[in-house]
């Protein structure tokens, strides 16, 4: 009777210390949003704002010349995120968002067009071979056996 009775308290014991380490992790791990947006700005888009102004953005798409300082960029964006427990994607999306609409906005795909006659016939020319061979093969399984 005294196992029953100390197993059941040391239960309820590691229960209440799981629920309390919960509440404190949910505080702990809450995030702190006005200070990712302080750091964002502060570290990562200032310095490459400061690049995007050296080259000549707004006449052309910077695209291929940007390529390094994007990816540092990002980099930045994601250490801030770890280091202010912001990992949900949505607040890094805003600031690329923000920064695509700001930088990149001459930079469109081509229009696309369709496939050539060689392509189509390619991607069209399995399907209807199959439907036709398709009885064949069924007839000639059902008259061996």
């Amino acid at each position: 009777m005294v196992n029953y009775r100390s197993s059941l308290a040391a239960r309820c014991l590691v229960i209440c210390l799981a629920i309390i380490g919960t509440v404190e992790a949910k505080h702990l791990a809450s995030c702190d949003k006005t200070l990712f947006h302080m750091y964002t700005h502060q570290y990562c888009i200032s310095h490459f704002s400061n690049f995007m102004e050296e080259i000549d953005y707004q006449s052309k798409c910077p695209w291929p010349a940007t390529r390094r300082p994007y990816f540092m960029l990002t980099r930045c964006v994601e250490q801030v995120a770890n280091l202010t427990r912001c990992v949900e994607p949505s607040l890094r999306d805003e600031v690329f968002l923000r920064l695509h609409q700001a930088y990149f906005s001459l930079c469109t795909r081509a229009k696309m067009s369709d496939p050539g006659l060689p392509v189509l016939l390619l991607l069209i020319l399995p399907c209807i071979v199959t439907t036709f061979l398709l009885p064949l093969v069924c007839t000639h399984i059902a008259t061996n056996q």
